[in-house]
């Protein structure tokens, strides 16, 4: 019988392994399981500290952490993992930037021992942390619910037109990034798939909170939209001290969903919180978001022309250059300051 060494050894021929363990200072455990554990790290060749503040932006890359997990003594598992990353290496990360990016692959072994080793974009934190310590008092507003609904659907899009099959979407693969890193791409999700659209697809059949109605279809990213809305839905009424009414399992009994979106738009769209204008735009695009038969709901790609959409996205970045424009002020002032503090 062969060992863990000569498999993995036999199936590495002809890919690219260039994460090296010498490369990265290893700081803290972020997460662990049973099966693998996933590391803070910095890099050694350009540690954050090493880059002069005026070329910050220019040379700054994106936080990322490496994921180690021992393989077992099965060929058949070592595959799966290596064939997982080979799938996330074919996605064009910059014509989706919703996606978590993952960079390298390498293999670290200690005795007799390997472990796998992927690195990949920070996720920094779920869509339940989000909810519960980030938003802690503060209520989802209108901008947050688009944010939500473009990364999740383009996302979407592009995974269906390029052929990817994702396997699995819920409120445990939605990423929340940080707002200073990710503004342009602040939802992003793992990517768990394939493309094999031969293959047997049973991603709905685990039934949660965030479920489509449905538990088979041959389009899978319209289930995933549904899931979406029930996502802005929820995360607007929680925020607002409203989350009991959302039954856990609104996917058996849709009866009470035109009530949850009428409630979830007046809260979003409280006199004088938002454009009023927009009100009716939201109230559109979530009753088709949420349409229960997947036969008549609309496409992510369809969804993003929506008027909301395109109206949600003026404001974001109305609101983006404002945020510049103080910025900009601000570092103007500290430049002052410090030329009065000159002469004294």
């Amino acid at each position: 019988m062969s060992t863990v060494v000569e498999k993995v050894t036999a199936l590495a021929k002809d890919r690219k392994f260039t994460l090296r363990r010498a490369d990265y200072i290893f700081e803290r455990i972020l997460a662990k399981t049973d099966k693998f554990l996933v590391y803070d790290t910095q890099s050694k060749q350009k540690p954050l500290y090493t880059i002069p503040e005026d070329k910050f932006e220019e040379e700054w890359t994106h936080s990322s952490v490496i994921r180690l997990t021992k393989l077992p003594n099965d060929e058949t598992k070592i595959k799966e993992l290596l064939d997982a990353f080979a799938i996330r290496k074919e996605i064009d990360y910059e014509a989706c930037s919703h996606l978590l990016t993952f960079y390298d692959q390498g293999l670290i072994q200690y005795g007799d021992d390997v472990y796998y080793a992927t690195r990949y974009d920070d996720p920094c934190r779920d869509f339940d942390y989000w909810i519960s310590v980030d938003h802690q008092g503060l209520e989802i507003e209108a901008l947050d619910a688009f944010r939500l609904a473009r990364g999740c659907l383009e996302a979407f899009s592009y995974l269906e037109e390029n052929g990817f099959v994702l396997t699995q979407f819920d409120d445990k693969n939605l990423y929340v990034g940080s707002f200073s890193e990710d503004r342009g791409n602040f939802f992003r999700i793992m990517f768990k798939g394939h493309k094999d659209k031969s293959a047997p697809f049973n991603g709905l059949a685990r039934r949660h909170r965030f479920s489509p109605p449905e538990t088979e279809t041959t389009e899978i990213y319209k289930s995933y939209a549904f899931s979406v809305g029930l996502m802005i839905v929820y995360s607007i009424l929680q925020t607002n001290n409203k989350g009991g009414d959302v039954p856990n399992n609104l996917y058996a009994d849709t009866s009470k969903l035109p009530e949850l979106i009428k409630t979830a738009v007046d809260l979003c769209y409280k006199e004088g919180k938002e454009k009023p204008e927009n009100k009716e735009l939201f109230k559109v695009f979530l009753e088709d978001l949420l349409e229960t038969d997947v036969k008549k709901r609309r496409s992510p790609k369809e969804l993003l022309t929506y008027k909301w959409i395109i109206e949600s996205d003026k404001l974001d970045y109305e609101e983006y250059q404002r945020e510049l424009e103080e910025n900009e002020r601000a570092k103007q002032k500290e430049k002052e300051e410090e030329e009065k503090n000159k002469f004294n």
